[in-house]
């Protein structure tokens, strides 16, 4: 009697599928990074021109210059300031909603008071937490200085129906804003 030998046996067969099979994925491979190299910077300059836009939402001015050095870059959730001309600053913040980060323009005036709030970019629920564009919410927080609070925590702003964690999330970015432009103020 013979043992036959139990275990891997590369045959012609199996090595030409790989082979097959690695040129495949090595064309594919090559294919969507030529796809990405193309688009990259179309996406980058679409997302530049939408925060302009945002920008000049809430605190529309002639020119916007980045603000660097001073204490309120480190106020938690602020990703970047940008000095409004001498009408105030525009705070960029990305609190963490219920779909991630929701990335927000919030305008602040020399006064220290809410000029507008732009929402840049966001994964929230549709029909929930995507309500928080609306108009009709955002504009709750105009005027407001200091500190803002929902109503359910004894605060002036009405939370969106059914999306508490976006419009706690929208609340503590424009917060973060007013903390930002409270340093810039006390700095002045």
């Amino acid at each position: 009697m013979t043992e036959e030998k139990k275990g891997f046996r590369l045959d012609w067969a199996t090595l030409r599928l790989a082979v097959i099979l690695f040129a495949f994925a090595a064309v594919v491979a090559v294919a969507l990074g030529m796809v990405n190299k193309i688009t990259n910077e179309r996406i980058a300059a679409f997302a530049a021109e939408k925060t302009a836009a945002a920008m000049r939402e809430v605190l529309p001015a002639e020119s916007y210059t980045p603000v660097e050095g001073s204490a309120a870059e480190k106020v938690e959730l602020v990703k970047k300031i940008y000095a409004a001309g001498d009408k105030g600053w525009v705070v960029m913040v990305t609190p963490s909603g219920f779909g991630g980060e929701i990335e927000m323009a919030v305008g602040v005036d020399k006064s220290g008071a809410v000029t507008g709030v732009s929402i840049v970019s966001m994964s929230e629920t549709s029909g929930l937490g995507a309500n928080a564009k609306r108009e009709s919410f955002r504009s709750q927080y105009v005027g407001r200085s200091g500190s803002v609070a929902l109503r359910k925590q004894g605060g002036e702003i009405d939370a969106l129906t059914g999306a508490t964690v976006t419009s706690t999330a929208v609340t503590r970015g424009v917060n973060a804003a007013l903390a930002a432009a409270a340093e810039l103020i006390r700095g002045a």
